[in-house]
C-alpha cells in the first residue's frame, strides 16, 4: 500500500471519528513568467523565448488531534512540470507526499519529501525555484520518495533535523543527512541564519555544508542582508567531486527588493563543465501575496556560456 492510500484512509477514518479535531486547508502557488534562454545550456529550460510556469503548485494539508501533545498530520502537493520539451509528456508531477505525527517532542514524517539538507539552505537562495535557482549548478536539492525525516522544536534558536533512506525506495538504503541550525531564516524571531548540514550517501550523495544569512545594515530606510553558501560534495558511484559556493545581498526598500547573486560550482555534478551563474533581480510585492518580478542572468562554462531574462508573477495562496 503506497502514500496515496495511507492519506486518502486517514482521512476517511479520522473525519468518521472527530470531526473537531479534524483541520484541513488547500493552499498552492500560482507563478507565470516569459522567459527568454539565449543558448539553451540551463536545466530547466529550453533555447528561445518561452511561456514558462515554474513550481507552479496546489497542495492539501490535515491535521487531527489525537491527545493533546501529539496529531496525525498529512501533506499532498501537486505541481505543473517545466513547459520545455523535457516535461511535453508529463506536465503534472507530485511534489511533497507524506504522512506523520507531530508534537511537543518535534515532528516525524514518511513518505515523499524535501531532503533536511535540501531544507538547510533556509532562504539564503534569492532565486529559489527559477532557472536560476542553486540547483542549477550545485547537487543535493533533492526530494526523495519514502524517506523518513525528522524535525525537532526549536530550542534557543536552535534546531536539529534528519532524513533516513528506508529500502521501499530504489535508492540506496541507509543513505541520511543531518542539520543543525541556529536562527530564523525568516528574520522574525531572530535577525540572521546559520546552519551546518551533512549527508551520507543519500540519493548517492556525500555533502557538506556551511552557510550564513543575515540582516547586516538599515540603508536609506530600507534593509540590507547578505548570504554566504559553501558546500562539498561527492558522487558515491561516478567518482567525482567538487566544491560550491554562492554569495548573494538583497536590499528591501518598501515593497520592492533588489537581488543580486553570485554562484560557482567545479564539481561537475549538474553540468560537464565548471560553471559560474551570475544573476540579479528585482521584486515588487503587489501586496503580501502577489509579488511581480524581473531577473536577468549569465551562465559561464570553460569552453561556452549562456543568459536569460524573465518577467513573470507569482501569486501564494
Amino acid at each position: 500500500m503506497n502514500i496515496k492510500h495511507y492519506s486518502a484512509i486517514s482521512c476517511l477514518l479520522l473525519l468518521s471519528h472527530n470531526t473537531q479535531a479534524f483541520e484541513w486547508d488547500v493552499y498552492g502557488k500560482l507563478d507565470l513568467q516569459a522567459l527568454y534562454v539565449d543558448e539553451g545550456l540551463y536545466r530547466y529550460s529550453d533555447q528561445g523565448l518561452q511561456l514558462e510556469a515554474p513550481f507552479t503548485r496546489l497542495g492539501f494539508k490535515a491535521s487531527q488531534d489525537l491527545t493533546d501533545n501529539l496529531k496525525l498530520i498529512m501533506v499532498y502537493e501537486w505541481q505543473v512540470n517545466g513547459l520545455d520539451d523535457a516535461n511535453k509528456d508529463h506536465r503534472l508531477g507530485s511534489r511533497n507526499t507524506y504522512i506523520g505525527v507531530a508534537g511537543g517532542w518535534g515532528e516525524l514524517v514518511f513518505g515523499k519529501n524535501d531532503t533536511r539538507f535540501k531544507k538547510s539552505e533556509g532562504k539564503v537562495d534569492l532565486f529559489n525555484e527559477t532557472l536560476n535557482d542553486i540547483g542549477q549548478l550545485t547537487a543535493g536539492q533533492d526530494r526523495l520518495e519514502n524517506v523518513i525525516g525528522y524535525q525537532s522544536p526549536v530550542i534557543n534558536g536552535f534546531q536539529w533535523s534528519a532524513t533516513y533512506q528506508t529500502g521501499v525506495s530504489d535508492e540506496i538504503a541507509g543513505g541520511y543527512d543531518w542539520t543543525l541550525s541556529y536562527g530564523d531564516a525568516s528574520f522574525k524571531n531572530y535577525p540572521y541564519y546559520i546552519a551546518y548540514s551533512q549527508t551520507h550517501e543519500l540519493n548517492n550523495l556525500d555533502a557538506q555544508r556551511v552557510l550564513i544569512n543575515g540582516k547586516i545594515a538599515e540603508l536609506n530606510n530600507g534593509k540590507l542582508s547578505a548570504g554566504l553558501l559553501l558546500q562539498r560534495t561527492e558522487h558515491v558511484t561516478r567518482n567525482v567531486e567538487g566544491d560550491a559556493i554562492m554569495a548573494q545581498l538583497a536590499y528591501q526598500l518598501e515593497a520592492m527588493t533588489y537581488k543580486l547573486q553570485w554562484q560557482r560550482d567545479d564539481s561537475k555534478l549538474r553540468h560537464p563543465e565548471t560553471g559560474t551563474l551570475v544573476s540579479a533581480g528585482l521584486d515588487f510585492a503587489w501586496n503580501k501575496d502577489l509579488t511581480v518580478y524581473t531577473m536577468i542572468s549569465a551562465l559561464d562554462f570553460e569552453s561556452e556560456n549562456d543568459s536569460s531574462a524573465a518577467l513573470g508573477f507569482k501569486y501564494h495562496f
